[in-house]
């Protein structure tokens, strides 16, 4: 299963340049080659993308105010997706009332999905306090946004896995579950039931032709 957090088009700090938008169609060209199965996109790069003439990528959904949610069938079983409201006010800690919001709408996927996945993009503060606040309600959480990224960790309580993205989109984060998730005493342990990686996209992985051409 292939997913993404928001930034995969902006940067998530102000501070950094934006992308060419000349490059702008070709990127997401690249992103439906890849075949993501979901993937989160800020109003603000939905609305860069608009502006530099490239339609949204397949499968990404623009975030809203409120959560969002999605079914996906992934070898028989259903994965549900919990889509994270962006922060009304990045420069502060997100409201309780958005991490109450998105633990309803994770409930709400209990009994339909076998695994339930929360993408982010709020950053390490806001997901760690929404773990605090919300313990067991997201199997998963994949998280984006300011501050540090890390491989894969459980949360506190051992039921959520959290992995965060590294900056510059120069890594990949992979998770490979030896198990889902089932029944009360169940919690994620590393080696048993899940191994992380990161991989880094150096010289190891030369360019694709078919992609290269894209931005030519």
């Amino acid at each position: 299963m292939l997913l993404a957090c928001p930034f995969e088009v902006l940067p998530d700090y102000d501070l950094e340049a934006k992308p060419d938008p000349r490059k702008i169609p070709g990127m997401v060209k690249a992103l439906e080659m890849m075949g993501y199965d979901a993937g989160a996109l800020t109003p603000d790069e939905a609305a860069f993308l608009k502006k530099s003439g490239a339609p949204l990528p397949a499968a990404f959904n623009v975030l809203t105010t409120e959560p969002r949610t999605k079914l996906v069938t992934l070898g028989g079983d259903t994965i549900g997706i919990v889509f994270f409201p962006p922060s009304p006010d990045p420069k502060k800690p997100a409201p309780a009332a958005l991490g109450d919001a998105v633990a309803q709408a994770a409930k709400a996927l209990r009994g339909k999905a076998r695994l339930v996945i929360g993408l982010s993009g709020l950053g390490m503060g806001d997901e760690k306090a929404f773990l605090e606040a919300h313990p067991g309600t997201l199997d998963i959480l994949l998280g984006s946004g300011p501050n540090a990224g890390n491989a894969g960790q459980p949360s506190a309580d051992g039921k959520t896995l959290w992995a965060r993205t590294y900056i510059k989109g120069k890594t990949i984060n992979r998770l490979d579950l030896f198990t889902l998730p089932g029944g009360p005493d169940f919690a994620w342990k590393p080696g048993q039931t899940y191994k992380t990686s990161v991989i880094s996209l150096d010289e190891r992985y030369p360019a694709d032709p078919a992609v290269e051409k894209l931005f030519q």
